[in-house]
């Protein structure tokens, strides 16, 4: 009878392991396709989930059911070449400057995020900066339910062409701008036109208002004062 009892819940533990194990591996799968599709999306669309948050919590949820199904599943041939590649990209990045790992770790963590405001209820934009050759940016992003898009998108390098002088420097983060992006203390939506649609960045001091053409998408003046 004890021994009936004992094989019932060996074979009632071996179950509920084999099932915990196929829920993991179907949360793996579901996270890995939201993941691939969210990347698919910004790279051609400039589109995500809405929230500067919700790609990071995506990836890192993936990040970590990806090494709890690599430790489930170690005994499998494909964990052991999955972890390996993991191994790879990670040591890849550093040996390419580190430049790939330290883009990752900004864009994937709040280190790279400046400061985010909601203009109103159809934009926001934020200020953001995921690198080390050019100075943090500025997106006005539109809200679309569950998802949002980057629709203008401004650098210090555009800022510098509307001065139509000659750059004299190869990247962005050599310019030295009085007023950076980066130094802004607040964002507003000052005007919106059907051509065109303005944001002024306050700094405490001179303030600078940046307008784009909803048509090109592109920067067109930068005002001072």
């Amino acid at each position: 009878m004890v021994v009936i009892i004992i094989d019932f819940a060996y074979i009632s533990f071996i179950n509920s392991l084999i099932l915990k194990m196929k829920i993991s591996l179907y949360l793996f799968v579901l996270l890995s396709v939201l993941l691939v599709a969210d990347c698919v999306l910004f790279y051609k669309f400039q589109m995500s989930l809405a929230g500067y948050h919700s790609d990071i919590i995506l990836f890192w949820s993936w990040l970590l059911m990806s090494l709890f199904v690599i430790v489930v599943y170690w005994k499998k041939l494909i964990a052991k070449i999955f972890l390996g590649l993991m191994v790879l990209a990670i040591v890849g990045s550093v040996l390419m400057m580190g430049l790939p790992l330290y883009t990752l770790m900004l864009s994937m963590t709040s280190a790279g995020l400046h400061l985010k405001k909601d203009l109103n209820e159809k934009y926001r934009a934020q200020i953001v900066g995921y690198g080390v050759i050019v100075h943090p940016w500025i997106e006005i992003i539109e809200k679309q339910g569950l998802l949002e898009q980057v629709i203008y998108k401004t650098t210090e390098m555009d800022i510098e062409r509307l001065k139509k002088e000659p750059i004299n420097v190869k990247y962005d983060a050599l310019l030295r701008p009085e007023l950076r992006i980066s130094q802004a203390k607040n964002i507003i939506l000052s005007k919106e036109t059907d051509s065109t649609i303005a944001i002024t960045l306050f700094y405490g001091g001179p303030n600078k208002t940046l307008t784009f053409d909803k048509t090109n998408k592109r920067l067109i003046s930068k005002v001072e004062k």
